[in-house]
């Protein structure tokens, strides 16, 4: 029995072409909290990233910045940055210090870039959000940084890597990673609001597109990948749905008999 579910946001729960949530999937979150169901997004995103979509339904929880800070209601129920408070993610200060690329630092609550250009523009855009504030990379050393994007191509990739090996990170589109702790992810961040709710994870149900949504696919007692999700991401997950433009979210819900 399924009795919580997670939701990645952008091109799974979210439509990259109307940035809105579906009126049907809208409606199936709905019928699914009068039956009991715990519903949390699971996501990337900065909390203040979040735009309207914690107005259009009253989550349960959150889990942000890729599962390092997570929170229900005004309780936060994990905290994981990227290197110890004392180093402020210096590495990826480092890489980023010179301009080399352009670098979003996602703290608790701030959110900031070292540098704009176009990748970081069409991010944006595409994610229907305002740029955040341009700060030198400096700025975040000294303090609790959870995740950075890193505007980089595979060919690229390196002018970090070579500076920071021991992090973590994960591709989601072909001009940024996701950079976050090792011991980092989606799947940590459902244990704690899991915990926190006292529900087991076999009944869990998550839903996802993206290469950072791995972990929770193959966490959940159910991991559903969306249409547009690549084949690893579809070959790993429990089953494959339609995309979100085509329901995909109510049609995976009927499929396992949780709607």
């Amino acid at each position: 029995m399924i009795k919580a579910i997670f939701f990645d946001v952008d091109g799974t729960l979210v439509s990259f072409k109307t940035h809105t949530i579906p009126a049907s999937t809208l409606g199936a979150l709905n019928v699914l909290r009068q039956r009991g169901i715990k519903l949390f997004l699971s996501t990337g995103r900065h909390q203040k990233m979040l735009g309207q979509v914690r107005d259009w339904f009253p989550f349960d929880g959150y889990v942000t910045l890729s599962g390092q800070y997570c929170f229900a209601g005004d309780q936060v129920l994990r905290k994981n940055p990227m290197d110890p408070p004392e180093s402020g993610g210096r590495s990826v200060v480092a890489a980023a210090g010179d301009d080399a690329f352009s670098c979003i630092f996602l703290e608790g609550e701030e959110v900031y870039l070292n540098c704009i250009n176009q990748f970081t523009r069409t991010f944006m855009k595409d994610l229907n959000l305002p740029l955040p504030p341009v700060r030198p990379a400096s700025y975040a050393l000294g303090r609790e940084i959870y995740q950075a994007i890193t505007f980089l191509d595979r060919d690229n990739e390196h002018l970090l890597l070579d500076r920071a090996p021991h992090l973590k990170t994960t591709r989601w589109h072909p001009h940024f990673l996701d950079v976050i702790p090792p011991t980092g992810g989606k799947d940590k961040g459902m244990d704690a609001i899991l915990e926190h709710f006292g529900i087991p994870v076999e009944e869990s149900m998550a839903f996802g597109d993206g290469e950072n949504d791995l972990t929770m696919l193959v966490h959940a007692g159910i991991g559903v990948a969306m249409g547009t999700a690549s084949d690893e991401v579809k070959r790993q997950a429990d089953w494959a749905t339609a995309s979100v433009d085509e329901d995909g979210i109510v049609k995976a819900l009927q499929h396992f008999q949780v709607l």
